[in-house]
C-alpha cells in the first residue's frame, strides 16, 4: 500500500531536511562538522500556529491549496516510518538511513506543508541554525554519490535517476533536481527543489516534463523568494 497524502508530505519533509533520504547514502566516512559562522540574518521564530497562519495567508489566492499543520504532519509519522522500513533500495548504501527514528529527527524543527493541485510545498523552521547547516551539508555530500538507485515496494521495482538543475533564489543555499523513475512500463518525472536560509528550509515538489522544467524552476524560485519575505 502506498503512503497516504499526509504521509507523502511528511516523507517529502523528511527528505528535504535530511532525516531520511531515498537519494542519500549511509556514510562510509564521517562528514566533517560545519564550522560555526555568525549569521548576518535574523533567525525566524514562529510557533506551529503562527507558521500555519503565515502559509494560509501566503496561499490564500489559491482556492485549492490545503495547509497541513505541524500536528497533522506528525500524526502521520508512524505510517510513514512503517512504509519506509518496508521498502528495499539498491544499492543499499543509497537507501533510507535512520540515525534516529523519524519523530526524533523532526523534533528539531517546526514544520508545515501546503498541498496544491499537482504539487506541494514544505517548510521547516529549525531551532538551531547550525543543525540545519549540518543537515544540508550531509545531504549534499550524500547526493553527490547516489544519483542512480532502485526502490522495490509492494513487489514493484522502480529505477531512479537524479539530474541536477540550476536554481538561484535569494536563499543562502539552493538545490534542484529532476527525479526520473521507471518500472519498465511507465516513466515519471518529479522536480524536487530545496532551499535553506538561516534557520529556514523550504521544499517544493511537483510532476514535470522536459518542456515544463525550466518554467517550473523559475516559478519555484519566485515562490521561495516571496515566501522568505513572508516568513520574516
Amino acid at each position: 500500500m502506498a503512503p497516504s497524502n499526509g504521509s507523502r508530505l511528511l516523507l517529502a519533509m523528511a527528505l528535504c531536511i535530511g532525516a531520511v533520504a531515498l537519494s542519500s547514502c549511509s556514510q562510509a566516512e564521517p562528514i566533517p562538522e560545519p564550522t560555526p559562522e555568525p549569521s548576518s540574518q535574523k533567525l525566524v521564530s514562529l510557533d506551529s500556529d503562527q507558521l500555519q497562519r503565515k502559509l494560509a495567508d501566503f496561499t490564500s489566492s489559491d482556492k485549492n491549496a490545503v495547509v497541513l499543520s505541524d500536528q497533522q504532519l506528525r500524526s502521520t509519522i508512524p505510517k510513514a516510518q512503517e512504509w519506509l522500513e518496508s521498502i528495499k533500495v539498491n544499492p543499499s548504501k543509497c537507501g533510507v538511513t535512520f540515525a534516529q527514528p523519524v519523530a526524533d529527527q523532526l523534533k528539531n524543527a517546526t514544520m508545515a506543508a501546503v498541498e496544491f493541485e499537482g504539487r506541494h510545498l514544505t517548510v521547516a523552521i529549525y531551532k538551531d541554525e547550525q543543525l540545519l547547516r549540518k543537515h544540508w551539508e550531509t545531504k549534499n555530500a550524500a547526493n553527490e554519490q547516489c544519483s542512480r538507485y532502485s526502490v522495490t515496494a509492494n513487489g514493484e521495482r522502480r529505477a531512479y535517476h537524479l539530474a541536477e538543475q540550476a536554481l538561484d533564489s535569494d536563499a543562502d543555499h539552493d538545490e534542484a533536481s529532476v527525479s526520473t523513475s521507471s518500472n519498465g512500463k511507465s516513466t515519471q518525472q518529479q522536480l524536487v527543489v530545496s532551499s535553506s536560509n538561516s534557520n529556514v528550509l523550504i521544499g517544493l515538489q511537483q510532476s514535470t516534463t522536459p518542456s515544463q522544467t525550466k518554467q517550473q524552476i523559475q516559478a519555484a524560485q519566485s515562490t521561495i523568494n516571496e515566501l522568505l519575505k513572508t516568513l520574516k
